[in-house]
Parts: C-alpha cells; structure tokens; sequence
C-alpha cells in the first residue's frame, strides 16, 4: 500500500507551531505518510527533534531572510509575513502534486494582518483561494462534532448574519460532509438557539424563529434550536452527530472543556481536506520556555488522512 501524502504549514515561527508539528510527526513514526512540511529549517533544526526525524520528512525550507533573529513567544511582521508565506507555498505545492490532505499548525491572525490587513484567519483565507462560497468551521473530536455557523465577528453583530438563506446553506453544507466524509448515512443535527433559555416550546426570540424556518425546510432530521445551557450535556452529545452553535465562544468553550488536548479544526465545503490543532500559537507558552502539547496536532494530521 502506498504511503499517503500530507502537506503541513508550521504556522507561526515565533509560537508552538514548529515544535508541535515535529513531535507530532515523531509521534506518527509506525504510520506509511509522506510528510511534505513547509517552514523555515534554521527554525527548525533549533528543535532536538529534528535530528531524529529529518530524514522522515520532505522539508520545503523557505529560507526567510532574518528568520534566525525572530523574537520567539511575540507577534511582528516578520512572524507574519513567514506565516502567510509558508501557507502560499503550501498550497502550491498541494495543487502541482494533487495532495489533498492538508494540516496547517496555528499560525497568529495578528501577526499577519500587519502584512495582510484583510486576514480574518486560515478558514476564510483557504475559502478564498479556492474560491468556496458555502464553508464552515466543524470542530472534531472523540467525544462530538460542532459547527461554528458564525466565526471571528463581535457579539454585537451577530443577530444581522443570523438570516435564513445562510442557515440553509450551512445545513445542507453540514448535512452532506456528515454523509460523504465521516460516512454517516442519516445524520442526526441540532442547533443550538442563539437567545438564553430559547427553545421550541419556551421562548423564541426573533433570531430563533429563522433558525427554526431554515430547520423545517429539511425533510431529514435536524433539530432545534435548543438552549446551548444543556446541549452540550453528555446525553445530548450521544444523541446526535452534529451540533450547530450560532457563535464561535458558544461552541468553543464547551469543545475545548471536553476535548482541548485531542480536538482538531476541520474547514468543510473545500476540494481538499483541511485540518488544524483546534489551539492557538501559545505565545505564553513559548515565552516561558515551556514545552506545547502536540496531541491535538498529532490527531489533525490522523483525521485528515483518515478522510477521503
């Protein structure tokens, strides 16, 4: 059987990226894949881990001018500028040899807005090249799946994006991925209520009632919306394959509760399957000389191979 191929972006040079996607692979050793890692190598030959798996790897070295004086643990633009670099290339590179599989380690949004001011993230920026107009955000792991319906916007603005030809875009996005990649013949989706306490039988503010419009136009079963309170309750989480928050904080505090150290960021709706660790840069971290976890990286890069 031939080994599959993988492209990974180390992410931000100055955060956890580098090290993560090192251990991760080292990790991975007993697996047939292709690693084709794309970053800087003065970086990472200052981690001990590249001795044992340089010659495992495909290493597409950018040689960043400078990159040996980046100031670990902080944002500039130099940390930018390498990051959005290592993922251009990454996607070139993905497109010439047809590599489908692609896992990208975290890289700061606020570093690259300072050479890319219109960056809004790796899910828009990926939507963007390939032009997909119908994404979303499905954070995975063990213990459930959760779609983020709106992403990176202020608490104030969300009740405008809460509109029905959105929410039914989103479904039918949500509904076909739980079919065709995770293989799940009648999934079973609900969707948590954008108001406190809201509900089916309780209260339903304006927002909820066009979430449960753009639910009735769906002959299979999709339910809600439900007080996020108790959605996420283990009982819940057993009953259905998905769950749909109307904001990013609503989904992202209980999954990284659940499931911070295994939990993975998979974009939907792309020609290619994208994964990520579901954390940040950890720029605290680094600038305590402390060592990242590398679990949750190390389940991207299994769950995007493990996807067709």
């Amino acid at each position: 059987m031939p080994a599959k191929k993988v492209i990974i972006t180390t992410g931000c040079p100055a955060g956890c990226g580098p090290f993560i996607t090192l251990k991760a692979i080292e990790a991975l050793k007993n697996k047939k894949i292709d690693f084709f890692v794309v970053g800087d190598k003065k970086i990472l030959q200052e981690i001990p881990v590249y001795k044992k798996i340089k010659n495992r790897i495909n290493l597409v070295d950018l040689n960043t001018p400078g990159i040996e004086k980046i100031k670990k643990g902080y944002s500039s633009k130099l940390a930018g500028s390498a990051s959005l670099n290592y993922l251009k290339e990454g996607l070139e590179i993905a497109k010439e040899m047809r590599v489908k599989h692609f896992v990208t380690a975290p890289l700061s949004k606020e570093a690259v807005k300072l050479v890319f001011p219109q960056f809004c993230g790796h899910t828009e920026y990926l939507a963007d090249y390939f032009k997909t107009k119908n994404f979303a955000m499905m954070m995975v792991s063990k213990k459930l799946k959760v779609v983020l319906f709106t992403r990176h916007i202020p608490l104030r603005k969300i009740p405008s994006f809460i509109r029905k030809k959105e929410l039914t875009n989103n479904l039918f996005l949500v509904q076909s991925c739980l079919k065709e990649i995770f293989r799940i013949k009648h999934p079973k989706i609900a969707f948590a209520s954008l108001n406190p306490h809201a509900g089916i039988n309780t209260f339903l503010d304006k927002e909820d009632k066009v979430i449960y419009a753009a639910i009735k136009k769906f002959k299979e079963k999709i339910y809600g919306p439900f007080p996020s309170d108790t959605l996420f309750l283990g009982e819940n989480l057993s009953k259905y394959d998905c769950l749909i928050a109307s904001y990013h904080d609503q989904a992202m505090i209980p999954f990284k509760l659940l499931s911070f150290g295994d939990g993975v960021n998979l974009t939907l709706g792309l020609p290619i399957i994208r994964t990520s660790p579901a954390h940040g840069v950890a720029y605290d971290i680094i600038r305590q000389k402390k060592l990242p976890f590398s679990s949750s990286m190390e389940e991207a890069i299994k769950l995007a191979l493990r996807l067709p």
